[in-house]
């Protein structure tokens, strides 16, 4: 469920007394990322070799709530030591697949265009017809880059090539679901494990006055949906369905999950919950700030979620409350057990138009596996060291220049550039107490020994390519019609009736499950 991902979107203020954990993985991390200084490139000289500086445009993702200035000190500072004169496009998430879209489709891109989704049918058949340099013979002579585990690099392939260097995330922790624990706690109710739990305490988050402000204005359930799915309120599907993304395997063959029983079950469950009002009545329109908003606004109980912003949450919550914890579940049973979803490590990547000279493709790569490295990493996710923080006890801990110079804000962006491989990135946000880091890293380790992957990634039907994005925005319609009640439930069986006996649907079927033999030969 990496759709919903890290959104860490909004400004927060440092708390001095705060420790930072400092992730031991920058130094020991999983794949070996660790094992190298990082700040040399093929050849053995580093990318701040005396010369002029290289020029390097990039397209990048703005998650944060304010771009970061040309003039900004880390960003000079990055520059400075990569030797680079860069010119960054920041572009807020709430718009960036749209203009992502026309800029690959004007052709006029950046030298490091980021694309959020590697299998979008418009990044494969560019990246199929050559519009991006093929990275997969470069790789192993950036020491960074090629450390990242080998997941990584297979799972951002395209017809077994690597045309883009991925946008590495750790593989537990994108998945997840949020819950007031302070709230469970004022109620009296158990953290929830199964549907039914988190239900009743959705349903009391919702009647039983929580925040004990007197008036009938929390929801037990916020979030918001994609054009094409369900957004965050998939892992509702998940739970219920016992897999991650739109393919089960059964019996060796990949059968689409909306032939599951538990595809009609997650409906009914999200179609109570509106019929009863404990689901926010206007989550079909929300946007993902909106949804994420109002459950910092201490507004509602129970929201979809990656694990890391989790002390973005308590620390936006605890200016209003002081009590309040947003707590990730480690796991939700459904019909087929426990289940937690399991990430492909890759959240996007930055691909290098074919308009690029070897040469200057060469020196961005030397650039980005810089970026890679222990030592910009740290400034990206930190600051300035004896500026921005200071290391207390083995802990980083935020100084007042920091919240002047709105580090969290300014990182969150950075780190969308720059960013090492961590096993336990997800535990950790700008800010977070140690015990809550902890906590974090304790789900991550429990979760790995049952979390499911989406067994599809890298599976490329050309079917579904040109016809599958209309297709699931269709699916996703039926979806949410049934949910309010524009359609009967019955409505969703013959829409799936008619999917099993469409010959375009039967013939993504038959190419993704050939897509999964070769793939697995």
């Amino acid at each position: 469920m990496k759709r919903y991902h890290s959104n860490m979107h909004q400004k927060i203020a440092f708390t001095c007394a705060a420790a930072l954990v400092l992730p031991a993985l920058l130094t020991a991390c999983s794949g070996g990322a660790g094992s190298t200084g990082g700040d040399t490139k093929a050849g053995g000289a580093t990318n701040a070799d005396t010369g002029k500086p290289t020029e390097i445009s990039i397209f990048a993702n703005q998650q944060g709530a304010q771009a970061v200035d040309s003039s900004n000190e880390l960003l000079k500072e990055i520059e400075k030591k990569t030797n680079t004169k860069l010119s960054i496009t920041w572009v807020p998430f709430n718009s960036i697949k749209e203009k992502t879209k026309v800029a690959l489709a004007s052709g006029d891109l950046s030298d490091l265009t980021f694309v959020d989704n590697v299998y979008d049918s418009q990044v494969v058949q560019m990246a199929t017809s050559g519009a991006f340099w093929d990275l997969t013979p470069y790789i192993k002579d950036y020491p960074n880059l090629n450390a990242l585990p080998k997941e990584i690099w297979d799972n951002a392939k395209i017809d077994g090539k690597n045309f883009g260097v991925p946008r590495p995330r750790p593989l537990e922790g994108g998945w997840g679901v949020h819950v007031r624990k302070d709230w469970l706690d004022k109620l009296g109710l158990k953290v929830p494990e199964t549907m039914d739990d988190i239900y009743a305490a959705a349903k009391a988050f919702t009647e039983k006055d929580p925040d004990g402000n007197g008036k009938a204005d929390t929801f037990g359930l916020t979030g918001n949906v994609d054009a094409d799915g369900m957004g965050a309120y998939g892992w509702v599907e998940n739970v219920f369905v016992g897999a991650s993304g739109k393919w089960k395997l059964k019996d060796g063959q990949l059968v689409p999950v909306i032939y599951e029983p538990g595809q009609k079950q997650a409906l009914e469950w999200l179609k109570k919950a509106y019929d009863e009002k404990v689901l926010v009545p206007d989550f079909a329109v929300m946007k993902s700030t909106q949804a994420r908003e109002q459950y910092m606004a201490n507004k509602a109980g129970i929201f979809g979620s990656a694990l890391n912003p989790q002390w973005l949450y308590t620390d936006a919550l605890r200016k209003i409350d002081p009590q309040a914890d947003s707590y990730p579940l480690t796991y939700v049973t459904g019909p087929e057990g426990k289940f937690a979803g399991k990430d492909s490590g890759v959240f996007g990547m930055f691909v290098i138009p074919k308009t690029v000279s070897e040469a200057k493709l060469k020196k961005i790569l030397a650039f980005v596996d810089q970026g890679n490295s222990e030592e910009i990493s740290t400034m990206t996710q930190f600051g300035l060291a004896d500026k921005h923080y200071t290391i207390k006890d083995g802990f980083k801990v935020a100084t007042e220049q920091a919240k002047i110079d709105n580090i969290p804000d300014v990182t969150n962006n950075l780190l969308q550039i720059f960013q090492r491989y961590d096993k336990y990135q997800r535990a950790y946000y700008n800010g977070i107490p140690k015990e809550f880091y902890e906590r974090n890293k304790k789900i991550v380790d429990d979760r790995s020994s049952f979390s499911k992957p989406d067994i599809s990634t890298g599976l490329i039907s050309q079917t579904a390519l040109t016809l599958g994005p209309d297709l699931y925005k269709k699916i996703q319609d039926m979806k949410i019609k049934v949910i309010l009640g524009k359609e009967p439930m019955s409505a969703w069986d013959d829409y799936v009736a008619k999917l099993k006996t469409d010959p375009q649907f039967v013939k993504i079927i038959q190419e993704t499950n050939e897509a999964y033999k070769n793939k697995n030969k």
